[in-house]
């Protein structure tokens, strides 16, 4: 709770892939990042150290685009176009590795594995609405010799509806979903124990424009959180583990913000 992670409006619990050595973001699906380490807006709510918000591409709405790249660990591809006769745009963008193959195929029996896919759509309903739908899926799985085997994961969604009542007033209306859980299984205790949290946020934000130097944003938002800390359960008949879930945790977080941008 002392830093906020957003991918399209979307809190991200788990930054990273592979331990930290890539992150989750897609630098082909990555339009714009914004780092707050002091002075944050009140539009983001309350946080100690620090805010990362990052927003994922549109899409060409002109023409047809592939991107990729194929490394030693991990390869990538994108794709990006016009769609609704040219009302809209659309980005598909994947990542996954394989480096597990060649372990297997060297007789390493380790393995660590991720994937992730990034999509987004918008379309354009008249001049003064349009309609945005984006969403993340990400995995990394890691198995070691000794029965160790551990998995993890984001989801996240966002429906965002962004309307212009005249050149000064700018709203968005955001529809947002996002999901963290972790898996964790020990063949040596003979034990599986599986953890998550789910977020339901919906937000209104206003944008008004009061001078070329002045501005003001204001709006409100509500977050319901479900928490399951976990549950322990046996892998095999002959396990000392009894079954064990633990309370879930319910809360429901509502605000109202202010944000006045004066540039001198």
């Amino acid at each position: 709770d002392q830093n906020l992670v957003l991918l399209d409006e979307a809190i991200i619990y788990n930054t990273s892939h592979l331990l930290g050595f890539f992150s989750i973001f897609n630098a082909d699906a990555i339009k714009d990042v914004k780092l707050y380490k002091g002075g944050i807006p009140a539009s983001y709510g309350g946080r100690v150290s620090s805010v990362l918000d990052v927003r994922q591409k549109d899409g060409n709405s002109k023409d047809f685009q592939l991107t990729g790249g194929i490394g030693v660990i991990s390869s990538r591809l994108a794709v990006e176009g016009p769609v609704f006769n040219d009302k809209g745009s659309f980005l598909v963008a994947g990542r996954t590795s394989y480096a597990h193959l060649f372990l297997k195929a060297a007789g390493e029996k380790n393995s660590a594995k991720f994937y992730d896919l990034n999509l987004k759509t918008n379309y354009e309903i008249n001049k003064s609405n349009k309609l945005y739908l984006s969403g993340y899926f990400g995995r990394d799985d890691f198995n070691l010799d000794g029965g160790f085997d551990s998995s993890y994961g984001n989801l996240s969604g966002n429906l965002r509806w962004n309307h212009i009542f005249n050149d000064r007033l700018f709203s968005n209306v955001s529809l947002i979903y996002s999901k963290y859980d972790y898996d964790l299984l020990l063949d040596a205790f003979e034990f599986e124990w599986v953890a998550s949290i789910y977020n339901y946020n919906i937000k209104y934000d206003l944008n008004y424009y009061v001078s070329d130097a002045f501005k003001l944003d204001f709006g409100t938002n509500a977050i319901y959180y479900d928490f399951d800390p976990g549950a322990i359960s046996p892998t095999t008949e002959t396990s000392p583990i009894n079954p064990l879930q633990l309370e879930h945790k319910k809360a429901f977080e509502t605000g109202l913000y202010v944000n006045a941008e004066h540039i001198s």
